[in-house]
């Protein structure tokens, strides 16, 4: 057998064996999921927990996973983990309702009540619609309007008739347009990611310092489910910035970051 013939066989092997892997892994995934679900209806939510957290530990990051084991959590009373896992869950499902609705509910039982300023209309509504997409649809949607584009164009070369090249023209406009609004917004889901860390408070109750290490003094204390911004980091120790401003030094492990 030639050289050629091996490689082209030896990569049909693997191909196929990747396929059997990718199956054998999506039924594992399947039946765990259904046992992580079985044991929630039948009131172990700690089996539901852990059967949930298998998948996460994974490596599987899906949306419908982190909002079940978000409700096992709460069941139990972990508000700061069950608000950990559903603002996971929002991340990859923004326009989930029941998501949007638990995270609501949950902010009930929180102890810290923070003043915050409202943001301008005008602001609220851009976030919001910047947070319409996940990511990952977003960077597909960009991907499409780009080819779109350059389709349009290479169309418009090609036929060379008035009235087509007026809707091909058309068409590249819009696509274009689009293509800019939507770039705009992945840039800035790029930015936030790298720059704009967030994270929820999962202990109880956590002492704030005024620098990284218990010898520092005290400077408030805040409880679990609060969600805060991460802005650096130094031998185990996290400074965060409240949604009012507030900012101090707290240690990671209080923390999970989104």
């Amino acid at each position: 057998m030639r050289p050629a013939s091996l490689l082209f066989h030896a990569a049909i092997l693997l191909l196929l064996s990747s396929s059997f892997c990718l199956a054998a892994g999506s039924e594992t995934y399947k039946d765990i999921f259904a046992q992580g679900n079985a044991h929630y209806r039948s009131g172990d939510f700690a089996a539901a927990e852990r059967a949930y957290r298998t998948l996460v530990d994974g490596g599987i990051e899906d949306g419908a996973v982190y909002y079940n084991l978000g409700n096992a959590c709460f069941k139990q009373k972990k508000l700061g983990e069950a608000i950990y896992f559903w603002e996971k869950a929002r991340r990859r499902a923004p326009g989930d309702s029941d998501v949007t609705e638990n995270l609501q509910f949950a902010s009930l039982f929180l102890v810290d009540r923070l003043v915050v300023p409202q943001d301008p209309f005008p602001l609220r509504l851009l976030e919001r619609a910047v947070h319409l997409f996940t990511f990952s649809g977003e960077s597909n949607i960009v991907l499409g309007l780009f080819v779109t584009v350059n389709l349009l164009l290479g169309l418009s070369f090609l036929v060379r008739r008035p009235r087509f090249t007026f809707w091909m023209l058309t068409g590249i406009c819009v696509a274009a347009i689009l293509l800019i609004l939507f770039a705009g917004s992945l840039a800035w889901k790029i930015r936030q990611e790298k720059h704009f860390r967030q994270g929820v408070i999962v202990e109880q109750k956590v002492d704030i310092r005024s620098g990284p290490g218990t010898e520092n003094v005290t400077v408030f204390t805040v409880h679990e489910g609060i969600l805060v911004r991460v802005k650096g980091e130094s031998n185990g120790w996290m400074q965060i910035t409240l949604p009012n401003g507030w900012s101090g030094w707290l240690p990671g492990t209080s923390l999970r970051i989104l």
